[in-house]
């Protein structure tokens, strides 16, 4: 496949995912609910349903401890030869001291393509083999930025969770129906597909909009 038809599949694969998304959020609108998926090998917990399971990309958001090696040799001779090379040591010591601070900086790590479960309780993610539970009531906060494809759930307890990908959006749907209820599909985070929710409505009804069809 060339560059030209991998842009077009994946330009197609973004735009059902953003269909899907818009599908869901009116069906939800609407008093629907989510459906649940057959049952399969995962033992889960009493209760708990499985609402789709789908490959996304995923981060967390943490720092961590860098370790790093100063150098410290003896120099010996003319004053100057010792002056620079006591120079080029504070030098070399410097950049690695920056260098491991900005590595152990907070940023998104462990990023991955995983499997993750969407539950009526959790996100069930398989990272490097661990499947991972983050909980829908530890979180505290939803954010999104959905023009470009993820999300972020900020928890109680743990580092972000960062999804992204072409069925992010339908997520973000969902993950709000299910931790904040109706009221969760007017947060700020899906105002993107409620608007084009919206603008679909007008198109099929031709209703007019401060004087715009």
């Amino acid at each position: 496949m060339n560059r030209k038809d991998s842009a077009a599949a994946l330009e197609a694969v973004l735009r059902d995912g953003w269909s899907s998304a818009c599908q869901l959020y009116e069906h939800l609108a609407r008093g629907g609910q989510l459906v649940a998926l057959p049952p399969s090998g995962l033992r889960l917990s009493p209760n708990e349903v499985i609402f789709s399971d789908t490959p996304l990309g995923y981060a967390r958001f943490y720092g961590t401890t860098v370790q790093y090696r100063e150098s410290s040799n003896f120099w010996f001779g003319s004053t100057g030869f010792v002056l620079a090379g006591m120079a080029g040591d504070a030098i070399s010591n410097a950049s690695a001291r920056s260098r491991a601070q900005a590595m152990a900086a907070a940023q998104w790590r462990d990023q991955a393509q995983v499997r993750m479960i969407l539950t009526n309780q959790r996100l069930l993610g398989d990272y490097q083999g661990n499947l991972l539970s983050f909980w829908h009531n530890g979180v505290v906060e939803l954010t999104a930025d959905l023009t470009q494809w993820s999300f972020i759930l900020r928890y109680q307890e743990g580092n972000p969770l960062m999804l992204h990908g072409p069925a992010a959006p339908w997520y973000a749907v969902a993950v709000a129906w299910l931790i904040f209820g109706p009221q969760g599909l007017q947060l700020p985070a899906l105002a993107p597909v409620s608007a084009s929710v919206a603008q679909r409505s007008r198109a099929i009804t031709g209703e007019v909009v401060d004087g715009q069809p």
